[in-house]
């Protein structure tokens, strides 16, 4: 188990930059894996919160150091700190509910390649409603050279991998041809 004041020393580390040339492995090299793949279960079903870190910490998985170790460390006390915290969803409209996608990202936010990240959320909603249906953080596989050109590139993926698809769902199930408000 982790003791809170552990956990406080922690958090309290800035993680900067990973090393990138060293030979020091982290003693949790083994487990990182399974433990990554835990939390990104329960991030993609109910702490969309998670996902951004628990994807970084997934591209280290094969070159892991001390500092992994210690990022890791971190995010884990963030889960077991903020246990209380889960997404949730109410449905108090009937047919009236329309498909809402927001979609961001960040300029530059990996420190070592300079790409950003984008991310989006997919939630129906209405007067009485509101239930999130999916929420993607994701590296670009660009470097943008602004940030209106990563919100640009943002908004392409959130259109592309879940607004079309997800439109074309609702127009065959819903009586009535719902717009996709971005």
């Amino acid at each position: 188990t982790l003791d809170n004041a552990t956990c406080a020393a922690a958090s309290h580390k800035a993680g900067g930059s990973l090393p990138s040339a060293e030979i020091d492995v982290g003693v949790l090299q083994p487990i990182a894996a399974k433990v990554l793949m835990k939390i990104l279960y329960a991030a993609r079903l109910a702490r969309f919160d998670l996902l951004r870190a628990v994807c970084h910490l997934a591209t280290y998985v094969t070159k892991w150091t001390s500092e992994c170790d210690r990022k890791l460390h971190r995010l884990v006390c963030y889960v077991h700190s903020s246990k209380h915290l889960r997404m949730i969803g109410w449905v108090g409209d009937g047919l009236t509910a329309l498909p809402h996608l927001s979609a961001d990202a960040d300029f530059a936010g990996c420190v070592a390649s300079q790409r950003s990240t984008s991310g989006y959320h997919f939630a129906i909603r209405g007067p009485h409603t509101c239930f999130p249906i999916a929420g993607v953080s994701k590296r670009q596989g660009c470097v943008s050279h602004s940030t209106p050109e990563a919100e640009m590139v943002a908004a392409d993926f959130s259109l592309r991998h879940c607004g079309l698809p997800c439109l074309s769902l609702w127009w065959t199930l819903l009586p009535n041809k719902p717009i996709l408000h971005f």
